[in-house]
């Protein structure tokens, strides 16, 4: 429906309405209907002729405020009506490499679109999104990444991310969303994977994201990952990652999403065994001789990395394992033996106090 439709459906309506605010307006306004005249005045001709002078003069003025309401109160409900289709209902971040930010209305109408990156600025640049409907934006987006080979069959992932005031309203917006790029990409038979979030943003999120040239929803996805508490990562280090490489990591890590479509792509990395085995190798141990072996991606210094724990004959062996290569990165032995005493010289110090 456009602005004239709605104005003729308003005009339509108010047209019944404005004659019940009349008594009322006319008496804001002063103005007081004449009393009807007696008989004896109505004899006179001259007063009889006034009488309908006055009467016509009364009409037009009824008519002429009855207009004037209608027009007031129509023009408000219009006003009232483009105000919100340009009010911010929620913000949809989508991530692959490139970074695009859509901000939405009530009646998910597409009213902003941002690049976060150089990326992002290269997709935008080839389409014009703002009074599209958010499915529609979203499946363009998306179709623009595959088409550039953002999207391909070792960068798999997509980052979905929603934020809204209201997070009843933002869970389903991002539940639907997160089921049509689902849908759109199995029509084109690519084996996606999709993590859909609603993200808490705050002024420091945005912040954070701002000032590192990414989107809320990835800045949130890293506010996750670091969440889980990982012996090597930091915050730097994981925002050297791509969002392949992050989303990667916080499904190893499992890392809980509203929504989760597919699995992550993970052909680039070597796999647990293979982590372990390039561990045992270097420490020249035979896989039936360890127990207790602990296993766990890790991110250290922008890279993805395996942190590999066994015990071997009285030694406890830590290994870091270049989840991209399965190069040594650092290895560490230690003996029980020798953990055992640095405990009873701790007792022992425990006692001289």
């Amino acid at each position: 429906m456009n602005d004239k439709d709605i104005e003729s459906r308003l005009a339509s309506a108010l047209n019944t309405a404005a004659p019940d605010m009349l008594d009322d307006l006319m008496s804001e306004l002063g103005i007081n209907e004449a009393p009807e005249p007696s008989m004896k005045e109505r004899l006179a001709e001259d007063t009889q002729k006034e009488f309908r002078s006055a009467k016509v003069r009364r009409r037009n003025l009824r008519t002429l405020i009855s207009c004037a309401a209608a027009l007031i109160v129509m023009i408000g409900i219009v006003s009232v009506w483009r105000n919100m289709d340009q009010t911010v209902l929620a913000t949809v971040d989508l991530d692959v490499n490139p970074g695009i930010e859509l901000a939405i209305n009530a009646k998910e109408k597409v009213i902003g679109a941002k690049a976060v990156n150089e990326e992002g600025e290269a997709i935008l640049a080839e389409m014009d999104l703002k009074g599209s409907d958010v499915r529609t934006a979203c499946n363009a987006i998306v179709g623009a990444m595959l088409m550039k080979g953002y999207l391909n069959d070792r960068s798999n992932s997509i980052l979905l991310s929603v934020c809204s005031d209201d997070s009843s309203r933002s869970r389903e917006i991002e539940d639907k969303l997160s089921g049509y790029i689902n849908e759109y990409m199995g029509e084109s038979n690519f084996g996606a994977s999709i993590m859909g979030q609603c993200v808490d943003s705050d002024d420091e999120l945005r912040a954070f994201a701002d000032k590192n040239g990414i989107s809320p929803g990835k800045a949130w996805l890293i506010r996750k990952v670091l969440a889980t508490g990982g012996a090597k990562m930091t915050e730097d280090s994981l925002l050297g990652l791509s969002t392949q490489e992050l989303i990667v990591l916080g499904q190893e890590r499992n890392v809980q999403s509203e929504t989760v479509y597919g699995k992550a792509d993970t052909g680039s990395y070597i796999s647990h065994d293979e982590a372990l085995d390039a561990a045992l190798r270097h420490a020249g141990i035979d896989r039936s001789q360890i127990s207790a072996a602990e296993i766990e991606m890790d991110c250290e210094k922008g890279i993805i990395i395996y942190e590999v724990e066994f015990d071997c004959d009285g030694y406890e062996y830590e290994y870091e394992i270049d989840a991209s290569t399965g190069e040594l990165i650092s290895s560490e032995k230690e003996s029980y033996a020798e953990d055992h005493d640095d405990d009873d010289d701790d007792d022992a110090d425990d006692d001289d106090d």
